[in-house]
C-alpha cells in the first residue's frame, strides 16, 4: 500500500466513524480543511464516492460503508497487535509532558518511585514551554494547569486540586511585621503565563479578590514566565511571590520560604491528559493510573 493512501484511510476512518469532518479533525488534531482535503485525494485515488455531503453534514454512501468496515478492523487489529508487542516489550517508553515548574517541583520527585515498580517502563519527561501546547500532541501523557478539564480528543482525570498562597523569604526587608496593612509597598512577583490565555497578574488578582483585598492594585512588581523563577526570585528577598502549593512544599518545609497569609483554592487544576489515540498503550495507562494513585499491584493483576 503507498503511505500516502494509508494516511488517508486513517482520515477516512475517523471520519466515517464521527460522521463528521470537523470532530474528525478535533480529534486528529488537524484543521478542518486538512481532513477534507485527504477525503478528496482518497476518492480520487480509489475513483469512488465515499461521502455524500450536505448542509447538514455528511453520511457514508454504500462503498463507504464497505471500505469503513474493513478499514476499522484492520486499524483495529493493528492497534491491538501493538499493544500486545508493548506489554510485551522490555523497553515500554512513555512520553509525558509537563511545563517545567511542575515537572521539576512535583512530577520528577516522584519519577523513582514510579521507575522501581516498573522497571521495564521508561519514562521521557519533556517541559519545553511555559504553557502546554495540545496541538502538538506529541505524547503520550501530558498534565496541565487548566480552568476545567473537558478537551476534545483526550481522557482527562483530575490529578491535584491547587492552592494559591504568597510566599515571601524570612529576609524579605519589610521581616513580614505588618505587612498585611504594607500592600502598596510591597514588591509583587508574577507567574505572567498561568494558564492559556489568563492576564499576567491573574494568580494575584484572583487570591487579592477571595482574600477580601480587592482594592490593592495587582498589575505592578516582576514578571516571570515560569512558577519556578517567580519562586526563586522570592526565596533569593526580591518580593513576595504568588505561589501554588504544590510547588512550594519543599521550601516551606526547609525554611526557604514562609506563607505569611492564608492560603485559597485555585481557579485551576492540574489535570492529566491521555490522548484518545494513546488509550490502548499499556505503559501510558500503567503510569496515568500510577500518578492517579490507584495501587499498582491492583492493576498489574488486572491487566
Amino acid at each position: 500500500m503507498h503511505p500516502r493512501l494509508y494516511s488517508s484511510l486513517i482520515y477516512f476512518e475517523c471520519c466515517g466513524r464521527l460522521s463528521s469532518f470537523s470532530a474528525a479533525a478535533r480529534e486528529l488534531c488537524v484543521t478542518t480543511g486538512a481532513v477534507s482535503q485527504q477525503i478528496r485525494k482518497l476518492e480520487q485515488q480509489l475513483g469512488l464516492v465515499l461521502f455524500e455531503r450536505a448542509s447538514g453534514g455528511i453520511a457514508l454512501t454504500d462503498p463507504g460503508r464497505e471500505l469503513l468496515a474493513v478499514t476499522s478492523e484492520s486499524i483495529m487489529t493493528i492497534q491491538s497487535t501493538i499493544a500486545r508487542l508493548q506489554s510485551n516489550s522490555d523497553a515500554a517508553v512513555v512520553r509525558i509532558r509537563s511545563t517545567p515548574s511542575f515537572a521539576f517541583k512535583w512530577l520528577i520527585p516522584r519519577l523513582k518511585a514510579f521507575s522501581q515498580t516498573f522497571p521495564a517502563i521508561k519514562v521521557e519527561t519533556f517541559a519545553e514551554a511555559a504553557l502546554l501546547n495540545l496541538q502538538q500532541a506529541d505524547f503520550d501523557l501530558a498534565i496541565d494547569y487548566r480552568q476545567d478539564g473537558a478537551i476534545d480528543g483526550y481522557e482527562v482525570e483530575l490529578l491535584l486540586k491547587e492552592q494559591l498562597l504568597p510566599v515571601v523569604s524570612p529576609d524579605y526587608p519589610q521581616g513580614l511585621g505588618g505587612i498585611d496593612t504594607e500592600w502598596s509597598s510591597m514588591t509583587l512577583l508574577h507567574d505572567a503565563l498561568p494558564w492559556a490565555g489568563a492576564a499576567r497578574d491573574a494568580e494575584w488578582r484572583y487570591w487579592l479578590d477571595r482574600s477580601g483585598l480587592d482594592t490593592v492594585v495587582s498589575d505592578r512588581g516582576h514578571y516571570f514566565n515560569r512558577s519556578d523563577m517567580a519562586i526563586a526570585a522570592a526565596e533569593a528577598g526580591l518580593g513576595v511571590a504568588m505561589a501554588r502549593s504544590s510547588l512550594v512544599q519543599q521550601e516551606l518545609a526547609q525554611g526557604r520560604l514562609w506563607a505569611p497569609f492564608e492560603a485559597q483554592p485555585s481557579g485551576c487544576s492540574h489535570y492529566l491528559l491521555l490522548p484518545h489515540k494513546a488509550g490502548s498503550k499499556p505503559a501510558a495507562r500503567k503510569l496515568q493510573q500510577w500518578l492517579l494513585g490507584v495501587d499498582s499491584e491492583a492493576q498489574i493483576s488486572r491487566d
